[in-house]
């Protein structure tokens, strides 16, 4: 796990029991210590990915985008002439508009990189980089749920692993900073209450072909350097890479809204790449269609009739959706919902998935700014940063463990938790 080579991060362990944990992930412990000690400390800037590019490789390398904002510059807001709950379509569309304007590019390879951008600005939350599921170098994209089949399309016969990059706008981006601004000791309360008008989007990719999913016909594609296994759910730290091309299936979008504060205070929606299974032909980044928009998680809701609390485009027909027909994306886990996952983002974390003999808790209407469970501090919906908080607090538990078979007992223990992305009901990235 590259928890491993956090262990001087903070302060503290030597160089040679730094070496020891971490040659095995960087192929030497004098690259380990260069790789440590130019990022993610308590005075450096946050790490961009933690993985050595291919050896020769020459082509596009992730660059974290972190000069959060001190304070939100003033900006357009186009879903605002929409109302969500009763115009879903043109508010999701135009939340879309927004994200994508600046960051469609002639060059494929170059789209979505916030330092092109002349628009406005997006950043990226840090601390995405440790552990199995963490960031590659090339597009700086996290390992999600694995699609096991027909859960992308009928023709799908095989499992295929799936990758993501997310991107908040300047109100979110200066509430992350004011979360880091002691990048030794992050203020998990200054992230509890996201400002009016944050957007998080983001872009979720597959390495299922194809052929197996034709819908994915003309889909943009990412060179990406992910575990070469791509059918393999839980891949080990020490699996071998490759330059694999990843395909868009997805994309996300939360939208902070006070219209809808007596629900959640949060507008989730998502898109599908070529509309799902017998959508239209088309191909690049427009070809989307929206699979639905909800503002609330349908509290008590039976399983029957419709629910009132989500729009679900009637012109999109997936594979599946979430719990009870609630709105979730391709990747997503059935048993959840869009607003339902991202509610448990908190600290310390919790469950993400629905657990016991009830869901009931799992899909209540928690308003912004509300932890999902009594006593914990809300990260307000992201759960980008409760796994990167997450991730931090990990690392300071392998630094602060100083026996050296108490602290191997650790990073196993890290290791088997972090195996199962947050998607699939695990902690991991």
């Amino acid at each position: 796990m590259m928890l491993r080579n956090r262990l001087a991060i903070i302060s503290g362990c030597s160089l040679a029991a730094l070496g020891a944990m971490a040659a095995w992930q960087f192929g030497g412990a004098a690259e380990a210590r260069q790789a440590v000690a130019t990022c993610d400390t308590a005075t450096t800037p946050f790490c961009n990915s933690t993985v050595p590019l291919p050896a020769g490789w020459t082509g596009r390398r992730f660059q974290l985008s972190q000069n959060y904002p001190t304070a939100i510059p003033s900006d357009a807001m186009p879903w605002k002439a929409f109302d969500p709950t009763t115009q879903s379509q043109p508010y999701i569309q135009a939340v879309l508009g927004y994200f994508y304007e600046g960051n469609l590019r002639p060059d494929i390879d170059a789209s979505f990189d916030p330092t092109l951008n002349t628009v406005r600005h997006w950043y990226n939350a840090p601390w995405q980089d440790t552990g199995t599921n963490g960031r590659e170098p090339i597009h700086g994209l996290t390992r999600e749920r694995t699609s096991k089949p027909q859960e992308l399309a009928p023709s799908q016969g095989r499992q295929w692993n799936n990758y993501a990059v997310g991107f908040y706008n300047a109100p979110g981006g200066a509430v992350i900073g004011r979360m880091w601004a002691n990048r030794g000791k992050p203020n998990a309360s200054a992230a509890s209450d996201m400002p009016e008008g944050t957007v998080a989007a983001k872009l979720l990719f597959t390495t299922a072909p194809v052929s197996e999913v034709p819908y994915l016909q003309g889909s943009p594609e990412w060179d990406a350097y992910v575990y070469a296994d791509v059918n393999n759910p839980f891949p080990k730290p020490t699996s071998p890479r490759a330059v694999v091309k990843v395909r868009l299936l997805q994309i996300d979008i939360a939208v902070k809204d006070a219209r809808v504060a007596s629900k959640t205070g949060w507008v989730f929606g998502t898109f599908v790449y070529g509309g799902g299974p017998g959508g239209p032909a088309g191909n690049g980044w427009t070809n989307v269609a929206p699979i639905g928009l909800m503002w609330g998680n349908d509290p008590g809701y039976s399983g029957t009739g419709p629910l009132t609390e989500s729009w679900i485009n009637p012109a999109v027909t997936m594979p599946h959706l979430g719990y009870q027909g609630r709105l979730n994306g391709p990747v997503d886990n059935k048993l959840s919902s869009c607003l339902s996952c991202h509610s448990t983002a908190e600290t310390p974390a919790g469950s993400m998935m629905p657990t016991g003999t009830s869901t009931a808790p799992w899909f209540r209407n928690i308003p912004s700014g509300t932890a999902f469970d009594a006593g914990r501090t809300s990260l307000d919906y992201s759960l980008q940063l409760s796994v990167g908080l997450g991730a931090f607090l990990d690392a300071q538990k392998v630094m602060n463990t100083r026996n050296p078979t108490a602290r191997r007992l650790l990073v196993k223990r890290l290791e088997a938790e972090d195996a199962r992305p947050a998607r699939d009901g695990g902690t991991g990235r």
